[in-house]
């Protein structure tokens, strides 16, 4: 999958979904509450992830986006 064009800060407690060029959702991307993202799902499939999977955010690590990890019951 491509790097995403979606923003590493966007408004406050909110998301955003990054579509194909087909109308697809291939990324939703969650912000906490200082703006900075937290949590990806993505929705297309890349290097064997199952799909749709999540990537969290720690802005105290490098890289600060995570590895995939399979989505929790409500997510």
């Amino acid at each position: 999958m491509a790097r995403s064009m979606l923003p590493d800060e966007g408004n406050p407690n909110t998301s955003v979904s990054e579509y194909s060029r087909k109308g697809k959702r291939i990324r939703r991307r969650f912000y906490g509450a200082d703006g900075k993202a937290i949590k990806d799902i993505d929705y297309e499939p890349h290097h064997g992830h199952p799909v749709p999977h999540a990537h969290d955010w720690d802005w105290t690590k490098d890289p600060v986006r995570q590895p995939a990890r399979s989505l929790k019951r409500g997510e």
